[in-house]
C-alpha cells in the first residue's frame, strides 16, 4: 500500500479500518510474548525510504534473538531495496492487495513474533493480525484508527524521526531480552563485478525528482540546479543526474541544459534497481537530492549527501547517516509532511524558498567535514 497513491489510501481507509476493528473486537490477546522465540516475522512501509530506515531497526532485532529466524515480508516496491539491506534470514513476497495468498504466505511461516513497522497502513495491521503469531507488534499511530488488533502497541509520533519511532516500537515490544539500540541504517552490497565509471576522477550526483502523491511539490527549479553546478564545479567533474526510466522525458533535456552551460553531464539509470546506483554513489564526491528514497540511498552507503527538504519535515525524514546535511526554507515554512499525504491547506512554494546560497554553503561545510573523496 503506497502513500503517495490517495485511492489506494481511501480503499484502505473506507474498507481497512471497519473491517480491522469489527475483527479485533473478536479477537485474543496476549499480554506478553512467548518465553522462546524462533521464528520472527517483519514488515515495512514499501518506500525506499522508509525501508532503508528500517535496517538500523533490524539489525537490533537481530543482535537482541541471534538465534532466531527472522523473515522480512516485502512487497514488490521494496523487494530490491530489502535486498541490500543487513538482519533478515529470508524475504517473503506478498501482494497487499491479494488477500487471501499474503495470509497464506504469512501464516505458512509459523511465527512467534509478527511485527509491524508501518505507521498508518490498516492493510498491514491486518495482516499481521491474521498471521496467527503468538505475540503481534504495531504502532498506535493517532487518528489512523488501527491498533486495537495488535498484542502490544507502541506510540508512533509526530514529534520524532521516523527512524526513533521504530527504535521505540522495538523498545516497547516487550521482548524478555532488552534490544539493543546500537545499529544505524547500513546496506549489505559485495564489490560491484565491475567498476563504475572507471575513468571518472570526480563525481557529483543531482537527484531532482522524488515520487508519490503531489511529487512536483518537492522539486526545485530547474536554473536552480544549474547554477548550484557551476559552483560545484570541478575541471573534471562528471554531473550525473540520477532517475527511474520513467524520469527519461525530463532528465534528457535538463542534461541538455547542463552541457548548455559548460558543465559535463550524462543522465544516471541504474541496469539493476539499486546495486549499481549504490555503487556510483559511493564513488560520488557529493550527492544533492529532493527528499525522497535515493537520498536516503546516498545517505546510508556514505555518500556526503545534502537533502532539500520543502514539505517534507526534516525532523520526521531528513537525512540521516554519518556524512548529511539538511536544507529547509530559511523562512521555517514547509515541513508538514508526516506521514506523507498531509498536503491540504498548504503552501506549495516552499521548495523555492530554498536558495542555491544555502545549498552551496552546506555543501562546502559537508565536504569540508567529510573529506572531499566519495
Amino acid at each position: 500500500m503506497q502513500r503517495g497513491k490517495k485511492r489506494n489510501r481511501q480503499l484502505d481507509q473506507w474498507l481497512g479500518m471497519p473491517l480491522l476493528n469489527l475483527l479485533a473486537t473478536f479477537r485474543r490477546k496476549y499480554v506478553s510474548p512467548p518465553a522462546s522465540i524462533y521464528r520472527i516475522g517483519v514488515i515495512c512501509s514499501p518506500a525506499l525510504g522508509d525501508t532503508l530506515l528500517f535496517s538500523g531497526p533490524l539489525q537490533d532485532l537481530r543482535a537482541a534473538f541471534p538465534q532466531a529466524r527472522i523473515i522480512h515480508f516485502c512487497t514488490r516496491q521494496n523487494f530490491a531495496a530489502a535486498e541490500i539491506i543487513p538482519g533478515a534470514d529470508g524475504r517473503v513476497l506478498i501482494d497487499l492487495t491479494s488477500p487471501r495468498d499474503t495470509i497464506r504466505r504469512i501464516r505458512g511461516r509459523h511465527l512467534d513474533v509478527m511485527i509491524d513497522f508501518t505507521g498508518w497502513q490498516r492493510l498491514t495491521a491486518f495482516y499481521t493480525m491474521m498471521s496467527k503469531a503468538k505475540f503481534t507488534v504495531g504502532f498506535h499511530t493517532p487518528g489512523q484508527h488501527r491498533s486495537r488488533g495488535y498484542d502490544r502497541a507502541v506510540q508512533h509520533t509526530a514529534d520524532r524521526h521516523e527512524l526513533e519511532n521504530f527504535r521505540a516500537l522495538l523498545r516497547g515490544a516487550g521482548f524478555q531480552q532488552e534490544v539493543p539500540i546500537t545499529h544505524e541504517p547500513a546496506i549489505a552490497l559485495p564489490p560491484p563485478i565491475q567498476a563504475v565509471l572507471p575513468g571518472e576522477k570526480d563525481i557529483v550526483a543531482f537527484h531532482l525528482w522524488a515520487s508519490g502523491q503531489k511529487s512536483w511539490l518537492r522539486e526545485w527549479p530547474d536554473e536552480r540546479w544549474i547554477e548550484l553546478a557551476q559552483r560545484l564545479a570541478h575541471p573534471e567533474t562528471l554531473f550525473l543526474i540520477t532517475g527511474a526510466p520513467s524520469d527519461s522525458e525530463r532528465a534528457l533535456p535538463f542534461v541538455e541544459r547542463m552541457r548548455a552551460a559548460g558543465l559535463r553531464t550524462e543522465p544516471f539509470v541504474s541496469p539493476d534497481g539499486f546495486k549499481t546506483l549504490t555503487h556510483m554513489l559511493q564513488r560520488a564526491r557529493l550527492l544533492v537530492s529532493v527528499n525522497t528514497g535515493v537520498m536516503h540511498l546516498g545517505a546510508v552507503a556514505g555518500t556526503p549527501t545534502v537533502s532539500l527538504n520543502g514539505p517534507t519535515a526534516e525532523h520526521r525524514w531528513g537525512a540521516r547517516g554519518r556524512c548529511c546535511a539538511n536544507v529547509q526554507p530559511a523562512d521555517g515554512s514547509g515541513g508538514y509532511l508526516h506521514l506523507g499525504f498531509e498536503f491540504d491547506g498548504q503552501p506549495e512554494d516552499v521548495m523555492q524558498r530554498i536558495t542555491v546560497d544555502q545549498v552551496a554553503e552546506a555543501s562546502a561545510e559537508l565536504l569540508a567535514r567529510c573529506g572531499e573523496a566519495g
